[in-house]
């Protein structure tokens, strides 16, 4: 788990047929509980987050935001495990 700015995310990839196809997987910031990511991409209707969530975020977008919330002035949490 990723814990900016008082916020919590999990890194998770897309899980569907295109997660199959040779290239890597992307990690995506993603809230708990939530459908929806940080750069505001979601899973096709046939399909949903897959499991188990990587340490690391690798969406570009999502790494930009999660930078602007940390300059905000809010502070890096860092990695939180449970």
């Amino acid at each position: 788990m990723i814990n900016e700015s008082g916020r919590i995310f999990v890194a998770l990839r897309k899980d569907g047929p295109a997660a199959g196809n040779g290239r890597l997987p992307m990690y995506h910031a993603v809230t708990p509980h939530c459908r929806m990511a940080l750069c505001a991409t979601e899973p096709g209707a046939a399909s949903g987050w897959a499991e188990p969530p990587s340490e690391a975020v690798t969406c570009r977008i999502c790494l930009e935001k999660l930078a602007r919330l940390r300059k905000a002035g809010f502070g890096y949490q860092g990695f939180v495990r449970e």
